[in-house]
């Protein structure tokens, strides 16, 4: 099986080639979420907030963890 890439893409299109791909994934938790450089979790209150895949990792045969971050 072929693992897709997704580095970069918006998490909910990662996620759906993932999915098509036959894949598992799991979004990593973080302690402190990866915000855009001067922002903070307040700036993005009541907004909708994108969230992109920057770092994917394969853990084992047809799993990935994902890295996001805030956009």
């Amino acid at each position: 099986m072929e693992i897709p890439q997704v580095l970069a893409l918006p998490l909910e299109e990662a996620v759906r080639r993932l999915e098509a791909a036959g894949c598992s994934y799991e979004v990593q938790p973080l302690l402190q979420p990866l915000l855009p450089p001067r922002a903070s979790e307040a700036d993005f209150e009541g907004r909708e907030v994108r969230r992109y895949v920057v770092r994917q990792q394969q853990l084992s045969a047809n799993r990935l963890a994902l890295t996001i971050v805030y956009r």
